[in-house]
C-alpha cells in the first residue's frame, strides 16, 4: 500500500468491539501479512493459536502490531517491543481491519467490452466487467460482475452481490426424458434465478435456471469457486457451499449450513438449518437440523466414526492373523 495507516486509527475503529491494547499506538502500519511472513516492523498480522504456540510466533515475528487471542502472555511477549490487541476471535477482527484500511473499493462502472441486453435493468453503482454478458436480467445497486461473467435471460441478482471471474447463472439445467424410442428428449426450461441481497459467488461455478421455478440463493450466502447449482436449488441465508460441490435439482440448503468442499448431494435432497456435510461426503438421505454427515454413503458423524474405527480395528486384525 502506498499510504500508512497509524495504529491509533487502527484502535480507534476497533471501539465498537470489545477489545484490549497492550503496548504502544503512536506507530505506523504500511502493510498487513501473516506472522511468519512478514518483512518489516510496520505490519500488522494475527495469531489465532494460544500458550507456547503463540508466544513463539508473536515473539520471532518482525510484526510490530499483532491481533491476538485472550490470555495471559508471558513478561517476555508482553515487553518485547510489540503492541498486542487482545480480541475474542483474532482473524475475524484482522479480517474487519484489512476490510477498512487495506483494500481497494472496486471501481464502478461497465467494461467496453461488457454485453448488456437494451432490456436489462442495471442498478446504480454497478460493476461490470471485461467480456461479461447480461441478458434480459436485472442487477441490483452495489453489485459487482467481474471479468467474463455470464447473467442470462430470467435472472435477478439483488443489491451488493458480487460474482467472480467466468461464472454462468441462469443456464438450462439437465432435465431429460427419454422418447418411445429411447432417445433423449430435453424439459423446457423456463424459470429463472433469483439471487437475493449480499450473496458472493465465487469463480467457474454454474448456477442453472429453474425449470419451471426459480432457483433462489438467499441473502448472504457464499458459494465458493467451481461449484454446480442444478436446476431449482434453494440455497438458505448464510449458507456456504465450499469448491467443487454438486447440488442436484431440487436439493435445498438450509440457513447457515456448510456443504464443504468437493460434497455431492442428491436431487430432492434437504440439508437442515445449520447442518454441516463433511468434506466429499455423498449425500442421498435429508440430514435434520444441526446435524453433521459425512461418508459415501453419507452418515451421522458419530455413527461414521464408530464404523471407520471397527473397520481399523478388522484391518489391524487381519495384519495379525496373517
Amino acid at each position: 500500500m502506498d499510504n500508512s495507516i497509524s495504529v491509533k486509527e487502527v484502535v480507534a475503529f476497533m471501539q465498537s468491539w470489545p477489545h484490549q491494547v497492550h503496548g504502544p499506538i503512536d506507530g505506523v502500519l504500511r502493510a498487513v501479512k501473516p506472522l511468519d511472513e512478514c518483512e518489516h516492523s510496520e505490519t500488522l498480522s494475527f495469531c489465532t493459536a494460544v500458550g507456547e504456540k503463540s508466544f513463539d510466533l508473536i515473539s520471532q515475528t518482525l510484526s510490530v502490531v499483532v491481533i491476538c487471542s485472550l490470555q495471559d502472555y508471558p513478561e517476555h511477549v508482553m515487553n518485547g517491543g510489540k503492541t498486542l490487541i487482545t480480541v475474542e476471535n483474532p482473524r475475524l477482527m484482522f479480517m474487519r481491519v484489512v476490510r477498512e484500511f487495506f483494500t481497494e473499493s472496486t471501481a464502478t462502472g461497465i467494461h467496453p467490452s461488457a454485453v448488456i441486453d437494451p432490456e436489462a435493468d442495471i442498478g446504480a453503482n454497478v460493476s461490470i466487467g471485461a467480456n461479461a454478458f447480461v441478458g434480459k436480467s436485472s442487477v441490483g445497486e452495489g453489485s459487482v460482475l467481474h471479468e467474463g461473467v455470464v447473467v442470462r435471460d430470467g435472472t435477478q441478482v439483488g443489491k451488493r452481490v458480487t460474482i467472480f471471474p467466468g461464472t454462468v447463472i441462469g443456464g438450462d439445467g439437465y432435465g431429460y426424458e427419454r422418447n418411445e424410442k429411447g432417445e433423449l428428449e430435453k424439459f423446457p426450461h423456463i424459470g429463472g434465478v433469483v439471487i437475493e441481497d449480499d450473496v458472493e459467488i465465487g469463480g467457474n461455478t454454474c448456477i442453472d435456471r429453474g425449470a419451471l421455478g426459480n432457483t433462489r440463493i438467499r441473502s448472504r450466502a457464499r458459494i465458493d469457486n467451481l461449484v454446480h447449482v442444478a436446476h431449482n436449488v434453494d440455497i438458505g441465508e448464510d449458507a456456504a457451499v465450499i469448491a467443487l460441490t454438486l447440488l442436484g435439482g431440487s436439493v435445498k440448503i438450509g440457513k447457515g449450513a456448510w456443504i464443504a468442499p468437493s460434497a455431492v448431494i442428491r436431487n430432492k435432497v434437504t440439508i437442515g438449518e445449520y447442518a454441516v456435510v463433511g468434506l466429499g461426503a455423498v449425500v442421498t438421505k435429508d440430514v435434520p437440523d444441526q446435524a453433521t454427515v459425512m461418508g459415501n454413503p453419507a452418515k451421522d458423524h458419530v455413527e461414521f466414526k464408530k464404523m471407520m474405527g471397527a473397520i481399523s480395528l478388522l484391518a489391524k486384525s487381519n495384519q495379525d492373523d496373517g
